[in-house]
């Protein structure tokens, strides 16, 4: 889950017609944009680019296309979360922020949004989560994460025992500004070794994409927050109601570094 210095619009209620309108004018302030600030010198960090940019640009885009200003923020998540920057824009980018009313376009070496694995093979388990929170728990994201506590599927998943800290979390991290940590587990192994467990949720939405940005946010958060402890970053994704898969990361910040280390499908069930 992304947080932005403002409230996205809410597009619930548009038709689809009013949706591709829309996404074709963000796709014409952002080529703008892009085109504007890749003639001018830039960084090179690990050989790959790194084109900074300002809010305020951004609005001088959107007044070139006559795009409404209350769309600003929406336009950042839209390209974080659930849209790829235009085709015309050649090779693998993405926006990070840069503090408060900075970004960057930032060159990378994948694709900015990650695959959710198909075809896994499902391991049962025995649906721990009280019928009466199922009859009436919502089938979203906070609903997810109530069956992934009841049903302690971090520890199964990582096989560490583990003990939930806090939900939705705002903070700051060094250098990007505000993220929001969707929940926060703390673990111990056998050995002693002790754990943070960072989760981004994402609903069953097609268009709730998990992006590499989101992943290497958390890794971040936890080297700043706790740096004793080991960090095993976190996805979950439902299929349906009773399907969830759960997605463990490389524990580094660098996107181009970072990759899946492990990926699970569990299908929670009751006794007939």
């Amino acid at each position: 889950m992304d947080n932005l210095e403002n409230n996205i619009e809410d597009d619930f209620d548009e038709s689809d017609d009013m949706k591709e309108e829309k996404l074709s004018k963000y796709d014409q302030v952002i080529e703008d944009l892009f085109l504007k600030k890749s003639t001018k010198p830039y960084k090179t960090t690990n050989q790959f680019r790194e084109i900074p940019f300002l809010k305020t640009e951004l609005v001088k885009s959107m007044e070139s296309v006559e795009l409404p200003m209350k769309n600003v923020p929406d336009i950042i998540y839209t390209y974080r979360s659930r849209r790829e920057l235009p085709k015309s824009i050649k090779g693998h980018w993405i926006i990070e922020p840069r503090g408060k009313g900075k970004y960057a376009f930032v060159e990378i070496n994948k694709p900015p949004f990650i695959d959710v694995q198909a075809h896994l093979a499902e391991i049962e388990i025995m649906n721990a989560l009280p019928e009466i929170v199922e009859e009436y728990t919502a089938y979203d994201e906070q609903g997810l994460l109530s069956s992934i506590r009841y049903n302690r599927l971090v520890d199964i998943f990582t096989k560490v025992t583990c003990f939930h800290l806090q939900s939705h979390i705002r903070t700051t991290i060094k250098g990007k500004g505000q993220i929001e940590i969707d929940d926060l587990y703390v673990g111990i192994d056998q050995d002693g070794r002790k754990y943070v467990l960072p989760l981004e949720a994402k609903s069953p939405e097609e268009r709730d994409k998990l992006g590499w940005v989101q992943i290497t946010n958390l890794v971040t958060y936890a080297k700043q927050n706790f740096p004793g402890l080991i960090c095993r970053p976190i996805c979950a994704k439902p299929i349906d109601r009773n399907c969830i898969i759960l997605i463990e990361f490389k524990d580094t910040s660098v996107i181009n570094d970072n990759g899946v280390k492990e990926n699970r499908l569990y299908k929670l069930i009751r006794k007939k």
